[in-house]
């Protein structure tokens, strides 16, 4: 009886103890990635299409530095940055259209094509900026 007694105090204050233990902490001994992908100068879209990127809707085409461009539609990055989809081709030549991915830099506003995790290097298709 006293045993059955001690158990069921016993229960709930271990069970109450063990809910507000916190669990440990995990770091990683190596990382995922060496730095944070970034966009450098060479990615940055020339400035006359700066105004195109914040202001024209999602299917808006045009031609510059013979790159033919088709704008797609806009959404927010993990990292809070404004983004659209761009599909680029270019005109002098039979390529493959390319969707590539331009982000707004928060600081000073610039667009720039965001580099995409697995690159094709023999294939990129830019404005030539």
């Amino acid at each position: 009886m006293k045993k059955r007694y001690f158990i069921s105090l016993a229960a709930p204050i271990l069970f109450l103890l063990g809910c507000t233990s916190s669990p440990p902490v995990i770091e990683a001994s190596v990382p995922l990635i060496q730095q944070p992908v970034k966009s450098s100068g060479q990615n940055a879209i020339p400035s006359q299409l700066n105004t195109i990127m914040a202001e024209q809707p999602q299917g808006y085409s045009g031609v510059y530095n013979d790159v033919q461009f088709t704008l797609g539609k806009r959404y927010f990055s993990a990292l809070g940055k404004q983004c659209r989809l761009i599909y680029l081709i270019a005109a002098s030549t039979d390529s493959v259209k390319q969707q590539r991915v331009v982000c707004k830099e928060t600081q000073d506003s610039q667009w720039s094509i965001t580099p995409q995790v697995i690159d094709s290097k023999n294939s990129q298709i830019g404005f030539g900026a």
